[in-house]
């Protein structure tokens, strides 16, 4: 019988001991929503980020595309006034001739 209440407090201190552990080991259900409240507020700041990111680069290709056309005009600009400049040239050797 001695053995018996013996293998009996054993395997109670076990099965505590077990117990113990696994409580020990686990996150509650308090920290496992903590832990998704902040996994969700660093997603939403990553997708936040790259909303950012790209409105960004589209302000930045609209820039360029602005930047290309003004380019563009000015050099149209320049064109016209070699030519003018040109015309006035050979209008005043003209006059310059007589």
């Amino acid at each position: 019988m001695k053995a018996n209440v013996k293998k009996i407090f054993t395997m109670i201190g076990i099965f505590m001991m077990a117990a113990s552990f696994m409580a020990a080991g686990c996150a509650s259900t308090s920290q496992l929503k903590q832990l998704q409240a902040q996994v969700d507020a660093a997603t939403q700041k990553a997708d936040d980020a790259m909303a950012n990111a790209e409105a960004a680069k589209r302000a930045a290709d609209d820039c360029s595309t602005q930047c290309d056309q003004s380019a563009r005009d000015a050099q149209i600009a320049a064109d016209r006034a070699a030519a003018a400049a040109e015309k006035a040239e050979a209008v005043f050797m003209q006059k310059m001739k007589k």
